[in-house]
């Protein structure tokens, strides 16, 4: 919540929301309520509805259809503050004149956006975020070091806890000490296939968390046979970092309503 006691209204409209909800998870922290669109229909209605006083615009999104949103969102809500991100040099002309915050070429860092919606807020949101809860506890099996060290890696910087096990057979008694939010279980290790140990966790601990099996083997019959054996998703390897954060995340219940109902739609 801001210091006036109301939330500011962030609306993002991208094509590439996927590559930025780390901005979002930092504004939210910070009491913004954001808004999010990866198509221009949706962006208008979102606002007509809650009307923003900042709108983080994709270029390509905002240029791409019948309606130009830089213009529409220009005359439609002329106090509001605009950042247009453009992907292309010859775009960079687009904008002149209409009063933009700020113009630029893709790549933007996460900290130079976070610096303008702070400057288009003055005061409102918080310097500092709010005392974060216990980080959820992620239990990673895979008999694969440098998977686990990647995955560790991925996960620790977006404020997870995260417990490797490359022995698949030592996870069944070490739940109780390690009390995980979720698993990320791989499906071809020795001695014990990750879908006899889904199995056994749902046998023993029934639906005390939740199980993602991340494997190679991604055909229909290996997503079906997962599932039977317990999974509650399946996850192909290999995947970008934004996907594996997207399913963490879902299934670790670290998303707000707004950010679930678009993950939903993409998993």
């Amino acid at each position: 919540m801001s210091m006036n006691g109301k939330a500011p209204v962030i609306l993002q409209a991208d094509l590439r929301l996927a590559e930025t909800r780390s901005l979002r998870t930092e504004l939210r922290r910070r009491g913004a309520q954001v808004l999010i669109a990866d198509t221009a229909e949706q962006a208008v209605k979102k606002a007509i509805v809650t009307p923003p006083e900042v709108i983080l615009l994709d270029d390509d999104l905002g240029s791409g259809g019948a309606c130009d949103l830089t213009e529409y969102f220009r005359s439609a809500l002329p106090d509001a503050e605009m950042i247009l991100l453009s992907s292309r040099p010859d775009q960079m002309n687009r904008g002149i004149g209409m009063g933009l915050l700020f113009h630029g070429l893709r790549p933007v860092t996460m900290r130079t956006l976070m610096d303008l919606i702070s400057e288009a807020l003055p005061g409102r949101l918080p310097d500092s975020p709010a005392p974060a809860q216990l980080a959820p506890m992620v239990m990673c099996v895979d008999d694969d070091r440098p998977t686990l060290n990647s995955i560790s890696r991925i996960l620790g910087r977006h404020g997870y806890r995260v417990s490797t096990f490359e022995d698949p057979e030592r996870v069944l008694t070490a739940i109780p000490d390690v009390a995980p939010d979720l698993a990320l279980v791989d499906v071809a290790m020795p001695r014990l296939d990750g879908r006899e140990l889904a199995s056994k966790i749902r046998g023993q601990y029934r639906g005390l968390f939740p199980i993602v099996m991340h494997s190679a083997k991604s055909t229909d019959a290996d997503r079906i046979s997962g599932f039977r054996h317990g999974a509650d998703y399946y996850l192909p390897k290999p995947c970008e970092p934004h996907q594996l954060l997207d399913v963490v995340d879902y299934y670790a219940d670290r998303l707000d309503p707004e950010e679930r109902r678009y993950i939903e739609t993409r998993l």
